[in-house]
């Protein structure tokens, strides 16, 4: 396999012009190759703003970037290559640092967003990623690692048990020095067990630069050095390194040897927590708002209460902004029925809210139980569940679906918990944390136009009301959606819906309803 890096010069100057400059290297090195002779190209990161920031990054950026991204499409389509490139994206008022990869055709195959942002990219308002992908492109899988990646052990392990071939790594590295960037470079292949491809700038002090690859052995198979150039490198992307076992042991493969012997419930067992909880088999129970006729609705509580099922996969709960802009756990708007105080959540603040009792509503027995807000619940969950996140109102701007964004991206729980609500709760979502899913609950009375809505934002669940038919089921299922049912609290009632399609059964008993489980 042919492997191509760019490795421009860097634009020092930092100006919209040096910028140009930049683009115009970029643009002759691509126009030298010939058709069907790469296999795979690589450019840096920041590739159609090199050099720029602040209010100049964002007018370069919908100008000169466009058009040099569009470019880059028909480029992969003329050379007859894959083309990976990271660049700034800019999405619903949100930047991302993404590593996008088109295709021989020219399409897009699939992007990767930035996981670990340095401090310059935070306040620059770059949005971090949520998910450390490894795409099958059918003759290779790729993963991604993007500059300050490369840093985290962590991120690498998470590659290495999606079996990569390729692992790139788009660099815009202006402080590291060249040998330390060729030994980290050499262990991250060693982690992934695959070749690890890594496209930056050359600078004039001799700090950065260094594009390289290096094999899965972690042998350097090319460095283009301190120079602009262009790196061309022959791979295997099916080369594995194998070694003894240990003294006297048959050889294995590295990374299979590492995966038998890893103990991740002694690390941070969140990732194999999300695969076994989005891969289990259905029908799921979803308990609604907790335990919720055991014990205290939407309270820490009625949540813990469900986490001791282990038949329990999901919970449920509803969101609102408090006054001061804290995320309010109730169902209501206002508090009056739940607990011992009055008002409407929104008009509350936090310290107010925190006061109330939300247990003596219930029994005497559960007085000095109180609303939790959304992070309390989510340090109870901590990856053991899926979160149902019935977001009321969107808040002013979409303020509350952001902030729930912000916190799951936060704890790594992005594919853990859904965004669950009407069509304004759903346009922000999608236009705010598209990664992040999304359950539809507009017009639940109305089968078919429930489920268009879904598909219009893009959801991967809708929510049907009791009134659901097999035929509407079954065009759900067809068009890829899970199908959530409001509500059962019978194991009979249960199993006529699940037999019509229903998969995940919200529900206030889920206690009553864990034989439905498939074990």
């Amino acid at each position: 396999m042919q492997l191509v890096v760019l490795q421009p010069p860097y634009p020092a100057a930092c100006t919209p012009a040096a910028a140009l400059d930049c683009l115009k290297w970029q643009r002759q090195q691509l126009a030298e190759l010939a058709p069907a002779e790469v296999d795979f190209l690589l450019l840096p990161e920041y590739a159609n703003v090199p050099g720029l920031a602040g209010a100049e990054l964002l007018a370069f950026l919908r100008e000169e970037g466009a058009r040099f991204v569009a470019e880059l499409a028909g480029e992969a389509r003329r050379l007859e290559t894959w083309l990976a490139a990271g660049i700034v994206v800019e999405q619903g008022g949100v930047l991302r640092n993404r590593t996008v990869v088109f295709d021989p055709d020219g399409g897009t195959a699939g992007h990767y967003d930035k996981v670990h942002l340095p401090a310059s990219e935070r306040s620059a308002g770059i949005q971090a990623g949520a998910e450390i992908p490894v795409l099958d492109l059918g003759p290779f899988r790729l993963g991604f690692a993007v500059c300050f990646d490369a840093y985290f052990p962590e991120h690498f392990a998470a590659l290495a048990a999606q079996q990569p071939d390729l692992v790139v790594s788009p660099s815009y590295q202006r402080s590291e020095e060249p040998e330390r960037i060729e030994y980290m470079s050499q262990c991250r292949a060693l982690d992934t067990g695959a070749c690890f491809a890594r496209a930056s700038y050359a600078m004039p002090t001799g700090i950065g630069g260094t594009s390289l690859v290096a094999a899965a052995d972690g042998s350097i198979l090319g460095n283009a050095g301190s120079q602009p150039g262009v790196l061309r490198v022959e791979f295997n992307p099916t080369e594995r390194y194998r070694k003894a076992a240990s003294h006297g042991q048959p050889q294995i493969e590295h990374r299979e040897l590492m995966a038998r012997h890893r103990r991740p419930g002694l690390y941070r067992p969140t990732p194999e927590r999300v695969d076994a909880l989005v891969g289990a088999p259905f029908p799921r129970l979803c308990a609604h708002r907790g335990l919720s006729h055991l014990c205290p609705e939407n309270t820490l509580p009625a949540f813990g209460a469900a986490l001791a099922l282990p038949e329990v996969s999901e919970i449920e709960l509803d969101l609102w902004l408090s006054a001061d802009g804290v995320p309010v756990v109730c169902h209501d708007p206002r508090v009056d029925r739940t607990t011992d105080g009055q008002g409407i959540v929104t008009d509350l603040t936090w310290d107010e809210i925190r006061r109330f009792d939300a247990g003596c509503r219930l029994d005497e027995r559960w007085r000095g139980v109180r609303l939790p807000r959304f992070e309390e619940v989510l340090d109870l969950v901590d990856g053991r569940a899926m979160i149902n996140i019935h977001i009321k109102a969107p808040g002013p701007d979409g303020q509350l679906v952001r902030l729930v964004a912000d916190l799951l991206r936060g704890r790594g729980m992005a594919q853990l918990g859904y965004i669950a609500g009407e069509e304004d709760v759903l346009a922000a979502a999608l236009a705010c944390a598209p990664e992040i899913p999304r359950a539809c609950l507009a017009y639940q009375s109305d089968p078919p136009r429930l489920i268009a809505t879904a598909l219009r934002y893009h959801c991967q669940r809708l929510q049907f009301f009791r009134n659901v038919q097999p035929e509407h089921c079954a065009a759900a299922g067809q068009a890829g959606l899970i199908r959530n049912l409001f509500w059962s609290d019978e194991r009979e009632d249960a199993q006529r819906y699940a037999e019509m399609g229903i998969d995940v059964f919200l529900t206030n008993e889920a206690h009553r309803l864990l034989p439905l489980v498939p074990r």
